[in-house]
């Protein structure tokens, strides 16, 4: 089984791509709205939020198309949430 920690590096790597430079802890911890202590170790792997395994686990268990329209709505409200100052979860340029 792939572990939390490999899955975030996969996030960060493709997150680098994406905005086309490099992508520190601190940067993660606030597009996850995490703490930079907390995202250092998820990234070592020294802890693992049950949550975030539990999600990722139901996640996997969907069709691609069902987990991407999953993530499409969350990406959706996280946005209208930082728009409106409820929340900031995702960080979009």
């Amino acid at each position: 089984m792939t572990s939390i920690q490999d899955t975030l590096v996969q996030v960060q790597l493709r997150l680098q791509l994406v905005h086309g430079h490099r992508i520190t802890h601190k940067d993660l911890a606030k597009m996850a709205g995490a703490s930079e202590r907390a995202v250092a170790e998820w990234m070592r792997g020294a802890t693992a939020p049950m949550a975030m395994t539990a999600l990722l686990n139901l996640l996997a268990r969907l069709a691609p198309k069902d987990a991407e329209e999953v993530l499409r709505r969350w990406r959706q409200e996280a946005h209208a949430e930082a728009l409106t100052g409820n929340s900031v979860t995702l960080e979009t340029h």
